[in-house]
């Protein structure tokens, strides 16, 4: 089943390359608001003491640090109240691509006709995966495995409430966590040739291929007529 998934991911992408890769561009940008910025002076202690007894260095990089924080704040705001939304959009986009259906890039802002509930549930959405891993690593990746159909289902069920669709990702998911798990590792060549490229090939291929063959495991899993019940088996076939 996990290969039936990524063959029809690479032939959507295949069918219309360009639109997919450019309105995952526009979703990445608009997703990833304002970015922070960190900086490290290095050299020797005692100059270091010297210089802070500046005042005016001392100012300097008071205001640096008051930039970076204010950034930083910033971003983590902008992603809450606006790329989240566009999370959620470019979920219905990518499923339309992976059914080899018409998509338009409006749909990226689709989620503003009901701000508040998506707002609300990615918050809380954002705030169970961050307490997983501040557990640890293991616990993080199995609450964010469980939350996998979030953003879907926000898109999917205007009618459903924030809450609701946090219950019904974690429901659904149960039994399915470790194969979702393994689609991920099934992209680990691809990743390693990501890295080695310094990330351009995440842009023109691997990043939209991970993502239709992500919303093509959801729509397999719920909506194909012909669709299996995955089980540990499925990663053998």
């Amino acid at each position: 089943m996990i290969g039936m998934v990524k063959e029809r991911a690479r032939a959507a992408l295949n069918l219309r390359y360009w639109p997919i890769v450019g309105i995952e561009l526009i979703a990445g940008a608009l997703m990833g608001g304002v970015s922070g910025f960190s900086g490290s002076v290095s050299g020797n202690n005692s100059r270091m003491n010297e210089l802070m007894e500046n005042p005016q260095f001392r100012t300097i990089m008071l205001a640096i640090l008051g930039i970076t924080l204010a950034v930083s704040v910033v971003g983590i705001l902008y992603t809450f109240l606006f790329g989240n939304v566009i999370k959620v959009g470019i979920s219905g986009i990518r499923l339309k691509a992976y059914r080899k259906e018409t998509f338009r890039i409006v749909e990226l802002f689709s989620g503003l006709k009901q701000y508040k509930r998506i707002v609300g549930t990615m918050a809380l959405y954002t705030l169970f995966v961050t307490l997983g891993f501040m557990c640890f690593i293991v616990p993080g990746i199995i609450v964010a495995l469980g939350l996998f159909e979030v953003p879907y289902l926000l898109n999917e069920d205007p009618s459903l409430s924030g809450m609701d669709a946090i219950r019904r990702s974690w429901e659904n998911m149960k039994g399915h966590k470790g194969e979702l798990f393994g689609l991920a590792m099934s992209f680990f060549g691809w990743i390693m040739l990501t890295i080695l490229t310094l990330g351009v090939l995440a842009i023109f291929y691997t990043g939209p291929y991970m993502a239709l063959a992500e919303a093509g495991y959801y729509h397999e899993l719920h909506h194909s007529v012909n669709a299996e019940t995955f089980t540990a088996d499925s990663f053998h076939e």
